[in-house]
């Protein structure tokens, strides 16, 4: 009963206890070690997509790359607690604690709350460099979920249950919290050119535009909560203005998980702009004049900054899709465990009945619009001497309304031992400017596998979530020629040697 009762109270306010302990959480966020390389090729693309000309590769064949990140600051557990050897080899089982055998236990502090859930999957894509022009194609599939500023009390109850008096008879002034939730399907179109090329100076404009499909959707968004929870089956609220839209592949009028209509609920339009300043070794154009791609002619630097701002857009979901809202709502709400529904619509119109009287009252539209993750991301590469490099990274979100996505904020220092058959990377981050971590992600040729909470698996840091990221593709280098024979005729610093005995 408890667990109906804080399912039906928090409905509006608070769908976010999924996020924040999820029955079995599953695994990073920028994929540091796999975007930020001189073979990084259609993944760079995802962080700065002037970066199209800015590889050791000619052309970049993308099979397919995973990330999967999972954060919170509520629940958790312990170090001691978790062992990554047994989850590898299969034996783990979640510890239970407490007389209620909970899976986690949770940071008892009134700090507001935050969570995420990003899941990317970067499906067959590819790039190729044609002298100062790159163009390319992505596919993918995204699934993001975020909190931003939850009470802390709302989560507590999702937790405890209404049983859980200490916080009985507290006035709650609550301001400004959102829950978001998309999945869609994108494909896009990169182009990247470098409009000046001068001396030992390079600067590289980029954009890519994405079609994408919604395939579901879900917001909450609160302005303003003022409540007092009297006892385990009452509520005193003073007033609450708050919006709930949701677009799901399930019929309202059914119980249980029934797909209607379309398999896609919405679509929209995404893009990434960005650019690239390089600094070059030497003080010398090296112009392609033709021939063989792969004649092309890797140009050595001493560093490059770019900046980029990405997922610009939103989707707009217009298929069974529902608005609600409360405006100005105040109610003594007596008896709520006695609520009881069998579907999605006969709940939103119970509810709308305890706020307003009227089962239809809370309906305000059949349009949900939901933002993109849109963030500003700068990148700081410098060579240090042969295969050494160390960049710098920054990403902050940037939000126009509570009804989109949030991307987390980071900045990183990335060292990285690179060539062209192995490359290591140790991140080392700063995760919403305030939670140090350490990463690790390794290349070996086509494979790539890493993360940027090395901690959690060496059972350093406590497990309030997972990062883990990994790529299959291959790739073709520049100055890279093979002959007809099978015969190398190649350099890969300096590009074909016959290229360079007809310039002579």
């Amino acid at each position: 009963m408890r667990t109906q009762i804080s399912n039906y109270l928090f409905l509006l306010l608070c769908p976010i206890f999924t996020v924040f302990y999820p029955s079995e959480k599953v695994s990073g966020q920028e994929m540091l070690g796999l975007t930020l390389g001189n073979y990084s090729g259609t993944a760079g693309l995802l962080v700065n997509p002037a970066m199209i000309t800015n590889n050791k590769t000619f052309l970049d064949v993308n099979l397919i790359s995973a990330d999967v990140f999972v954060r919170n600051d509520f629940a958790y557990i312990p170090a001691a607690d978790f062992n990554i050897w047994s989850v590898i080899n299969g034996s783990y089982t979640f510890p239970e604690y407490r007389d209620d055998r909970q899976n986690t236990l949770y940071y008892n502090n009134e700090q507001l709350k935050n969570a995420i859930i990003n899941v990317r999957i970067l499906g067959p894509s590819a790039m190729i460099q044609i002298g100062k022009h790159g163009v390319g194609f992505q596919t993918g599939v995204r699934f993001f979920t975020s909190g931003n500023r939850i009470p802390f009390e709302v989560p507590v109850f999702g937790y405890e249950g209404l049983i859980y008096d200490t916080l009985y008879n507290i006035r709650f002034k609550d301001y400004d919290f959102d829950f978001n939730s998309a999945a869609w399907m994108e494909v896009g179109l990169n182009y990247g050119y470098d409009i000046l090329e001068q001396w030992d100076s390079k600067l590289t404009l980029g954009i890519t535009v994405k079609k994408l499909w919604g395939y579901s959707g879900g917001s909450v968004k609160v302005s303003n909560v003022d409540y007092i929870i009297l006892n385990d089956s009452t509520i005193s609220l003073r007033n609450l203005n708050a919006e709930i839209g949701y677009s799901l592949p399930m019929n309202y009028n059914e119980s249980g998980y029934n797909p209607t209509g379309s398999t896609f609920k919405g679509s929209g339009v995404g893009i990434d702009v960005g650019m690239v300043f390089t600094k070059k070794s030497k003080q010398k154009n090296r112009e392609w004049s033709g021939g063989k791609l792969c004649s092309q002619e890797y140009e050595d630097y001493k560093y490059r900054v770019g900046i980029s701002v990405l997922d610009i857009g939103r989707i707009r979901y217009s298929e069974n899709a529902q608005m609600h809202s409360a405006t100005d709502v105040s109610v003594y709400w007596d008896k709520m465990d006695t609520l009881k529904y069998v579907n999605m619509n006969q709940l939103m119109h119970d509810l709308s009945s305890v706020l307003y009287g009227d089962p239809n009252q809370s309906y305000t539209g059949d349009i949900l619009k939901i933002g993109l993750p849109t963030a500003l991301s700068v990148q700081f590469d410098y060579h240090i001497k042969k295969s050494l490099y160390v960049s710098g990274f920054l990403i902050n979100p940037i939000r126009f309304n509570m009804n989109s996505l949030r991307r987390p904020a980071q900045l990183a220092v990335v060292p990285r031992y690179e060539t062209q058959f192995f490359e290591l990377s140790l991140p080392v981050s700063l995760y919403e400017y305030r939670y140090p971590r350490i990463g690790i992600a390794a290349r070996f040729y086509f494979f790539t596998i890493g993360t940027e909470r090395l901690g959690t698996y060496l059972g350093m840091a406590d497990m309030n979530g997972l990062d883990i990221y990994t790529s299959i593709k291959f790739n073709f280098g520049k100055g890279s020629c093979r002959s007809r024979f099978g015969g190398a005729c190649s350099n890969s610093d300096f590009g074909n040697k016959l290229m360079k005995r007809k310039r002579k």
